[in-house]
């Protein structure tokens, strides 16, 4: 997904830092910020507040220059303003490195098919790569272009299916192998594995007590928390895309 990021993305990326001071770019965003907080004129604002973004992007400071555009007060702009506000969000979101919360904005602007590959690389970082390549492809200017295209897209990864992680997820350690994490699930079978034998060793000797409650207690831990819990957090931190 890295590779068709970086090969949509760039020329994109490039165009959003071809403007400001970059000789100076801190010491032009303090200028702007002083012409902010001079003024009460919503269109000098606007322009101040996004000139000094575009110098914070100079500065490689993209996560700075998303914050500056939040502070833009879209309510007293015009909607060409509007959505130029939105899709300047979207291109810090992207090179702060936040491709989910770079494609809100830019599906809000209304604007996304404007821009097909920085929209084809947004779909693609949400793992949503049908919509992404049909995106792509309006990029091409040759059969061999379309053919390139998909190719790669044809390499890209799939996000795993929480319910299917869920049901492997109780045959240790068949939810690691399913998530492709063979020494989790090495793990996870060792750690059940003792947990059972410690239950049914204590059981055979009559002790049912301990082995009721601590094998229960060690079962809900290796089996319940380290396993199953695990794996669903595993799923969840990587976006759930059922595909």
């Amino acid at each position: 997904m890295s590779i068709i990021c970086i090969f949509l993305c760039v020329p994109f990326s490039a165009d959003a830092q071809d403007h400001g001071d970059e000789d100076d770019p801190l010491g032009e965003a303090l200028r702007w910020e002083r012409v902010v907080s001079g003024s009460d004129d919503p269109e000098t604002i606007f322009r101040a507040l996004r000139s000094k973004a575009i110098c914070y992007a100079n500065a490689s400071l993209y996560a700075d220059a998303l914050r500056t555009m939040e502070r833009v007060r879209v309510y007293l702009l015009d909607p060409e303003e509007v959505w130029e506000v939105l899709v300047d969000k979207a291109i810090y979101a992207e090179l702060s490195g936040d491709p989910g919360v770079a494609l809100g904005y830019l599906e809000e602007s209304g604007k996304a098919g404007s821009f097909p590959g920085f929209y084809s690389v947004l779909l693609a970082g949400a793992w949503r790569f049908e919509e992404s390549l049909e995106q792509a492809l309006r990029l091409a200017s040759s059969q061999e272009e379309e053919e390139a295209i998909r190719s790669l897209f044809k390499k890209a990864p799939r996000r795993k299916k929480e319910n299917n992680a869920l049901a492997w997820s109780f045959i240790p350690p068949a939810g690691q192998l399913y998530l492709g994490k063979p020494s989790a699930g090495i793990l996870s079978l060792i750690l059940n594995a003792g947990a059972a034998g410690f239950t049914v060793y204590e059981l055979i000797h009559g002790d049912w007590v301990t082995g009721l409650l601590g094998g229960g207690l060690l079962l809900n831990e290796t089996f319940f928390k380290v396993n199953i819990e695990k794996n669903l957090q595993s799923v969840e931190a990587d976006g759930v895309i059922q595909i």
